[in-house]
């Protein structure tokens, strides 16, 4: 979802406590909703990036518990969620190029490196599309993926991203 538009208020949880909640606004309607305990405020930057972390970690963890609960129509039986990452997952960080700099979002649990190579490439499809050629540098990575002590594991670069960019736009 190609974000256009960032709102941030305070509001009344149902329970009645107060939660900081960011939502995410993208082309065509699509918003998305977090809601934050308020405990740790900070300044609009640090909300969008926590609203973010959380995303992102959420993203990650819906996984389905058996084979008849990921070909549902959504209307578990059970719902049980055994662990994160299988026997070959692992904890992976992701550092994205942002102009000049970098930075990395915090450890995400994912089921393989295939699994955080795809994500990375998803992701920088999407910091290519917001790059603009005659204003932004159109060479280098935008996305690395790191292994929990920090080691390169792989960087998508621009090339990368724009062929898999029409490999996708040819197939969907």
């Amino acid at each position: 979802m190609q974000i256009v538009r960032t709102d941030i208020s305070r509001v009344a949880a149902s329970t009645g406590e107060p939660v900081l909640r960011v939502v995410f606004c993208g082309e065509g309607g699509n918003c998305v909703a977090v809601d934050m305990s308020d405990a740790e405020t900070g300044d609009d930057e640090a909300a969008v990036e926590r609203a973010r972390s959380i995303l992102l970690k959420t993203a990650t963890f819906a996984l389905a518990a058996n084979d008849y609960d990921a070909r549902s129509n959504g209307n578990f039986d059970e719902v049980a969620v055994t662990k994160a990452n299988t026997e070959g997952g692992g904890i992976y960080i992701f550092e994205y190029r942002d102009g000049d700099g970098s930075r990395r979002i915090p450890p995400s649990n994912m089921p393989s490196f295939e699994a955080a190579r795809a994500e990375a490439i998803r992701c920088a499809i999407d910091l290519l599309v917001d790059l603009e050629p005659g204003t932004d540098d159109l060479t280098g990575w935008l996305v690395r993926v790191l292994d929990e002590s920090g080691e390169l594991l792989c960087a998508i670069d621009v090339q990368q991203a724009d062929a898999a960019r029409q490999i996708t736009q040819m197939s969907g």
